[in-house]
């Protein structure tokens, strides 16, 4: 319980050392020693665009599989 507590902080304050870097959030210290967030906008939405999709398709082919019978005495139980 205690590790799973302690791996969370360590993962805020990775974020919040992340966001800052990247300048999402930006800390300032004024004239009267006090700390200013200003924080960056952001905007998540989705765009309309044409890539290249991979495409799977399906067929059927021949091809040699492992099979496994197992006999008791002369009468074969399981084949596949």
């Amino acid at each position: 319980m205690l590790r799973t507590l302690l791996l969370l902080i360590a993962l805020l304050i990775l974020i919040g050392i992340a966001l800052v870097a990247l300048g999402v959030i930006n800390l300032n210290r004024g004239s009267d020693g006090g700390v200013t967030i200003r924080t960056s906008d952001v905007e998540v939405g989705t765009t309309e665009r044409n890539v290249q999709v991979p495409v799977v398709r399906m067929e059927n082919r021949t091809v040699e599989m492992p099979s496994l019978g197992v006999q008791d005495g002369n009468q074969q139980v399981n084949a596949q």
